[in-house]
């Protein structure tokens, strides 16, 4: 028979049992949405990067008639070759983008408030300034909200894919450009910014493309 001891004991033990389950139940509940809105809040700042970056390009463009070069040569101009390092192969196309809007006022746009946005996966050297970032030698690439390098493509170029290194000591991927339902791309007539999203691969479904229609 259980004495009026034994029941004050086994309550409070069955009371933390309940408190478990509605806390389980609660988890369950609310985690998914919780990572959702998180999700969400990742591919908003990472389409304003985009904006951010479109708007310098359209800058670019007004100044000297093309869209900034995806191969680290500049489009519009002949004469002397800048004293650059070579290019290792690895996220060419975000790194040139950074490069065309980072030499002047006059065609380019400081990029500094972009901050952490700013990496360097491949973790190579510009071998020159460039005048509108802090630091004068990395060669940057801009990420986006989950810290995965954008790629940058321009209409010249859009059909070749591009070899990346998505995180430091990473295998090289190969990456292309979106198309449409209709198998033509986005941004065919001037350019395409591409993310990752979510899942850190390019290629599928929740990339984030610039321009989306």
């Amino acid at each position: 028979m259980m004495t009026n001891a034994s029941k004050q004991r086994g309550f409070p033990l069955i009371e933390l049992l309940i408190v478990i389950a509605i806390i389980g139940t609660l988890a369950a509940v609310l985690l998914p949405r919780i990572l959702d809105t998180q999700s969400s809040a990742d591919q908003v700042a990472t389409e304003a990067t985009m904006v951010r970056l479109k708007t310098a390009i359209d800058k670019f463009k007004r100044a000297t008639g093309v869209c900034p070069s995806d191969d680290l040569t500049y489009l519009h101009r002949r004469g002397k070759k800048p004293s650059w390092k070579a290019d290792n192969g690895k996220n060419t196309g975000i790194e040139s983008l950074v490069v065309m809007l980072s030499q002047n006022q006059k065609e380019g746009s400081s990029l500094s408030d972009l901050g952490d946005a700013l990496v360097n996966m491949d973790g190579d050297s510009h071998g020159a300034p460039l005048p509108l970032l802090d630091d004068a030698r990395s060669r940057y690439e801009v990420a986006d909200a989950w810290g995965t390098p954008l790629a940058y493509f321009n209409k010249l170029n859009i059909n070749k894919p591009q070899q990346m290194i998505l995180a430091p000591e990473e295998a090289v991927v190969s990456v292309k450009a979106r198309k449409r339902s209709d198998g033509s791309y986005y941004g065919a007539r001037s350019f395409q910014l591409l993310s990752a999203g979510a899942d850190l691969t390019f290629g599928t479904d929740d990339d984030i493309v610039w321009p989306s229609n």
